[in-house]
């Protein structure tokens, strides 16, 4: 029977929030100093606890990379699955896809990382992550040949396509900030028409000068 009408966190809600605040907290320094320049002790510091209640949740700082490695993918996958539900062209879906992975990433606890830093990872965790991210970004390559082909998207290598476009999506964690004049919404807008206009066969004549008004 439900307590309080479901008003006070139980032990498992509790235990998932204290891990989501960690893994939060994690992936900003990640983010911000790099892996290899982060202790636990670093993280435990920024949040007010021991080194050791640290342990509890994640053994060490390759399993936090690792969740948040999951995390983000987990987000890929649901936003590409979203904007083929939305249907369209090949490039709308594509377009589509990177707009909703941005805000998501953006939004959704700070856990965005780098994808092309798998190699901070430990042997036994990147093979499967590696797979898992090589399986998206064929899955947009695969976007992009459809739109080569409904006319959507100019001709071009989908491969050396995504590689770029991508890269530029994964850096975005090292310069964005929620205090800034953009919020996470109107910067995935911005970005995903920035970064998809360089194959659209029709651009658009313009881009958003100023996010934060629109």
């Amino acid at each position: 029977m439900a307590t309080w009408k479901n008003a006070i966190p139980n032990r498992n809600e509790l235990h998932q929030a204290k891990r989501d605040a960690l893994l939060r907290e994690a992936v900003t320094a990640f983010n911000q100093r790099g892996f290899y320049a982060t202790s636990m002790e670093d993280i435990g510091k920024s949040l007010g606890v021991t080194k050791a209640a640290l342990y509890y949740y994640f053994p060490n700082k390759h399993a936090l990379l690792a969740a948040a490695f999951e995390h983000v993918l987990e987000v890929a996958f649901k936003s590409l699955e979203a904007a083929r539900q939305a249907g369209g062209t090949g490039y709308e879906k594509l377009k589509a896809t990177i707009q909703g992975y941005l805000r998501a990433t953006l939004c959704d606890l700070n856990r965005c990382v780098i994808l092309t830093e798998e190699h901070a990872l430990r042997p036994e965790q990147r093979a499967p992550i590696v797979a898992k991210r090589d399986r998206f970004e064929a899955e947009l390559r695969a976007l992009v040949r459809e739109g080569i082909a409904d006319g959507s998207i100019i001709s071009c290598d989908p491969k050396l396509a995504i590689f770029t476009i991508f890269g530029a999506v994964n850096w975005v964690p090292k310069w964005f900030s929620n205090e800034g004049s953009w919020n996470s919404t109107q910067l995935a807008k911005a970005m995903s028409e920035l970064v998809c206009r360089s194959i659209a066969a029709q651009p658009v004549p313009a881009l958003a000068e100023d996010v934060s008004i629109s």
